[in-house]
């Protein structure tokens, strides 16, 4: 299957989408929808199959979830990974349960297509930050099989078995259809 990814920038749609849903789901559909009728006033769908958008969380079992769909902007502002790897250890700090998992929500619309899937990645939370790879909570997450966080993984190691990985296989799947 060939396809050719074009970024915002290479269409010439430069403007920010509000986050405003309340689940990885809604995000995912708001960003992808929100361009895709962008590029349907401009009569661009005839030179573009598809769009597709992706909304990730964190979710941690202890704390029902959360920060989930909030995951960028959990600790507040001023909204930084320092602040939320900082509070996701302050939270858990009397926790035995520290299962957790990554999961990412792609939507795709275009031609006729709308689908969402998923890309879930298990694992637990880390007592303290380890490694300087990466972004976001990958210092304070131990996908499942592995001794190490995502930070200390080389971004191949992580990229082979990420939740946006798995996201990505599974609309590949659906496409190809």
């Amino acid at each position: 299957m060939e396809l050719e990814i074009v970024g915002l920038r290479d269409v010439g749609f430069l403007h920010e989408i509000d986050e405003t849903g309340k689940t990885l789901e809604e995000n995912s559909r708001l960003k992808a929808q929100t361009v895709w009728d962008w590029l349907l006033e401009r009569g661009m769908d005839s030179t573009i199959d598809g769009v597709f958008a992706d909304d990730t969380g964190l979710e941690i079992s202890a704390l029902n979830g959360q920060p989930g769909v909030y995951s960028a902007r959990w600790a507040g502002e001023p909204a930084n990974d320092a602040n939320n790897r900082a509070k996701a250890l302050q939270e858990l700090a009397n926790e035995e349960n520290r299962e957790a998992r990554f999961r990412t929500v792609i939507t795709w619309i275009g031609q006729g297509v709308d689908v969402q899937v998923e890309g879930i990645v298990s694992g637990k939370m880390a007592t303290a930050e380890q490694g300087d790879g990466g972004f976001g909570y990958d210092a304070i997450f131990i996908p499942k099989g592995y001794n190490d966080t995502f930070a200390m993984l080389s971004a191949a190691e992580k990229n082979k078995i990420s939740h946006r990985a798995r996201a990505l296989a599974a609309l590949r799947k659906i496409l190809k259809r």
